[in-house]
């Protein structure tokens, strides 16, 4: 069920962008010179357009969306028009903002990794385990573009640009016999090490 927009000042205050006092004092500006809220609070100085724009990516349930809107990688107006994009593809938020050029690969998988608290691999300069390149068939790890990389205290650790796959997480840990735990690579040196 969508969520039921919540009025911007509302939101900003219990969010702990604005005070009381600081909405009453832009929403009487407002009134005054019909201006749109949000161009009054920034103009007062209390918050920045990549921290509104961040509550407003939160309220409509992105967070990812959010944490690329406080980094500076998109504005609250690519992120709608991504997910907007998304409503009517099978693609992935991010796949869609790299698609449109709204952001790099390298600023999706920084996104994807404060996102889930995964830490992000360099598949090119980690040393890969060979013991755990060997634990899932080839066609398995391109079904799923996931690659393993090394064996921690009897757990795969399996590269992926998808860390909410979980039938590629339950497929690995089927096939090699492991507990499973991801860390994030980037698509494109997935795609080349899977060749």
């Amino acid at each position: 069920m969508p969520k039921v927009p919540q009025k911007l000042g509302e939101l900003l205050v219990k969010s702990g962008v604005l005070t009381e006092d600081q909405l009453l004092a832009v929403l009487e500006e407002q009134k005054k010179n019909r201006r749109l809220l949000g161009e009054i609070i920034v103009e007062r100085g209390y918050t920045t357009k990549e921290k509104l724009d961040a509550v407003l990516a939160h309220q409509y349930g992105s967070i990812l969306g959010e944490i690329l809107i406080e980094k500076g990688y998109v504005t609250f107006e690519q992120l709608q028009n991504a997910m907007e994009d998304q409503k009517s593809s099978s693609k992935t938020l991010g796949e869609i903002l790299i698609d449109r050029g709204y952001i790099a690969e390298t600023d999706l998988i920084d996104g994807l990794s404060q996102q889930y608290k995964i830490p992000y691999v360099r598949l090119t300069t980690y040393e890969i385990n060979p013991e755990a390149v060997g634990k899932v068939p080839l066609d398995a790890l391109k079904k799923y573009c996931v690659f393993p990389i090394d064996v921690q205290d009897d757990m795969l650790v399996v590269a992926t640009c998808n860390p909410e796959d979980f039938i590629a997480e339950s497929d690995m840990r089927f096939l090699s016999g492991m507990y499973v735990k991801f860390v994030l690579a980037s698509r494109s040196e997935l795609l080349s090490f899977l060749e």
